[in-house]
């Protein structure tokens, strides 16, 4: 077996099955890949679709079933199946195209010791509205910073679209399960293989749509401030390491002496703002840009505003369940990260 492609899901039923069907055009040898699903603890009618799905299509899909325990957990229980030589994990709202594990496996035999990640974008009906314009054009800066148009190395990260040598990743221990929220278990793994100094590649040309979930300012909010939870434990493994230690000191508590004067201020009216009036506040100005003047500076600037609103307390929140201090050190999974809705398996 050449290779397995890892699929976490949890209650998402609609995007998996599009998921799976897009592995349907997949052009490469039958007998040498497979695909792993991994149910993390969805219902039975979840269950029962993707049996039939894998029934009637004959397509090489397993699936494993576990307790809800996170798509970390997943990922590993889904790695520890597979014997393939190269891991590939997806997402269960990715989109894949006919030549996506040759293209894969091109890069790696072309680059020994090497991970690479591939490019995600979204579906072009995400620009229909001014708020899908706006994350579509925050997410589109990535690829913009790595606009060669060949591969090239990146600091970045990600689980939805990362292809890797299997012997690498049990090396590793894989992925961290005490991230229990889908986030930063895949930063923490790029943290751990660039210590062994392994070069993460970025594949520009090996393209995945998302199928997401979160294409609304509400949803958007809700998930970046789970991913702000999820950046607090990384920045309590790595501390100034981290890759994500900036946003958690920028949105930590007051620390008089350190901070700068425009910190201070920059805190004081994140907290404010993120009491129920001001979050309300902020999303009338959102609303009301969006019907006055949208894609204006002044609508950019009004959702930058409710997405840092969510990231402040997403990290304020992380903090509180460690101590509420930037030196405590135990950090408390709470059971609504164990027990929510698809936003864990994104």
């Amino acid at each position: 077996m050449d290779v397995a492609v890892v699929i976490p899901t949890y209650e998402r039923r609609e995007a998996l099955l599009a998921t799976l069907g897009s592995l349907e055009q997949i052009d490469y040898p039958a007998g040498r890949w497979e695909a792993i699903v991994v149910d993390d603890g969805s219902g039975p009618a979840t269950v029962a679709a993707v049996r039939d799905w894998i029934h009637a299509s004959g397509m090489p899909v397993r699936l494993l079933q576990q307790e809800r325990r996170g798509p970390a957990s997943a990922r590993n229980a889904g790695a520890r199946l597979a014997s393939a030589r190269v891991l590939i994990f997806i997402d269960n709202d990715i989109i894949v195209g006919p030549n996506f594990l040759r293209r894969h496996l091109e890069i790696l035999a072309g680059h020994p010791g090497c991970w690479v990640i591939g490019r995600i974008v979204h579906p072009p009906e995400l620009r229909q509205t001014p708020f899908g314009r706006y994350r579509d054009d925050r997410w589109e800066a990535f690829h913009a910073r790595h606009r060669t148009g060949d591969v090239v190395e990146t600091d970045g990260m990600t689980a939805a679209n990362l292809a890797l040598p299997t012997e690498d990743f049990r090396s590793l221990g894989g992925f961290d399960e005490t991230f229990s929220i889908a986030s930063c278990e895949d930063w923490d793994l790029g943290q751990r293989a660039r210590a062994r100094r392994v070069r993460v590649l970025y594949d520009p040309t090996n393209v995945a749509v998302h199928n997401d979930w979160a294409i609304g300012l509400d949803q958007f909010c809700r998930r970046q401030m789970l991913y702000s939870i999820s950046d607090v434990l990384l920045w309590r493994k790595y501390g100034a390491e981290s890759p994500r230690a900036r946003l958690v000191t920028e949105n930590g508590p007051l620390r008089w002496g350190n901070d700068s004067v425009k910190l201070l201020v920059k805190k004081m009216v994140k907290w404010l703002l993120a009491r129920r009036a001001g979050r309300g506040a902020v999303r009338l100005i959102c609303a009301l840009s969006e019907v006055v003047a949208p894609d204006s500076p002044f609508n950019v600037r009004s959702y930058d505003l409710a997405v840092g609103i969510s990231i402040f307390r997403g990290v304020r929140e992380g903090l509180a369940r460690c101590g509420g201090s930037l030196k405590a050190s135990k950090f408390r999974l709470a059971r609504e990260d164990r027990t929510a809705k698809p936003e864990n398996q994104d």
